[in-house]
């Protein structure tokens, strides 16, 4: 544990502007105060549109503040993310297809973050750590995937792909936003365990955002749930999905299709 969380928000706000005259600005996101520690799995929870997707984009940089502050490692981030942050912080979207280039083969595209970098000696030693990302993620043995191109993977293939292509950089974070909603519910549970065993190994701290409570509950240490762009409750996931205390908690609770259990 460092002295500073990994990530820490301080009235962070985001607001789309509206279309036309008529049409009032959305607030996406409202005087967020968040942090999330290195080492630990902080699980965003809300429903579509209450402000989760739009706050992992602005911890990465992909959405920039109306107003407040980020903070990574103690340090503000201000505008555009230097290369050392985007090698550290990686992100994992929903749908796995849309994240990998058609045209390319998966190795091609596990190396393309090696290469953006500048990490490894020769194009021998980069291939050499492609391959260990790939196989670390469950595509062994590599040599089966190397060649082949994403319509010729499953959906589960494909996001280990997505998975072994930030793991390859070594980052210190990864930003999941709903990584396993668009899987069969038979490859969710060996995506999810994959997450959860680079986090034991690797000391990868993990960014959960989903709709689904069960799940955070599942696998997340805390827990802050985001209503309307703010957030209604956060803390220990035990304390915030055990005994909630908002009423919006309890009705996303209420509306699980199956009562949360804590492994």
């Amino acid at each position: 544990m460092t002295d500073h969380p990994l990530f820490e928000t301080r009235g962070l706000g985001v607001t789309y502007p509206g279309r036309g005259r008529r049409e009032a600005p959305v607030h996406a996101l409202r005087e967020v105060d968040l942090s999330w520690t290195g080492g630990e799995v902080l699980g965003l929870v809300g429903a579509s549109g209450s402000g989760k997707s739009t706050l992992g984009r602005t911890l990465t940089g992909l959405r920039e503040p109306s107003h407040g502050t980020v903070l990574f490692g103690g340090e503000e981030l201000t505008g555009r993310r230097d290369r050392t942050f985007r090698r550290q912080v990686q992100m994992v979207f929903q749908d796995p297809y849309q994240s990998l280039n058609p045209r390319r083969t998966v190795g091609s595209q596990v190396m393309e973050g090696l290469d953006i970098h500048g990490l490894g000696a020769s194009e021998e030693e980069r291939v050499t750590l492609a391959v260990t990302a790939m196989e670390r993620c469950g595509l062994a043995p590599a040599e089966r995937y190397w060649h082949r191109y994403p319509h010729e993977l499953s959906g589960g293939q494909r996001q280990r792909v997505v998975i072994a292509a930030a793991v390859v950089l070594g980052p210190r974070a990864l930003i999941c936003d709903e990584p396993v909603s668009a899987l069969d519910v038979s490859v969710r549970s060996q995506v999810l365990g994959l997450l959860a065993e680079l986090r034991r190994t690797e000391g990868i701290s993990l960014l959960f955002i989903t709709h689904d409570v069960g799940l955070a509950w599942a696998l997340c240490d805390r827990v802050a749930v985001l209503h309307q762009g703010s957030v209604a409750e956060y803390g220990a996931t035990e304390q915030v999905l055990g005994s909630p205390r908002h009423p919006y908690t309890r009705e996303l609770l209420a509306a699980a299709p199956v009562p949360p259990v804590r492994r």
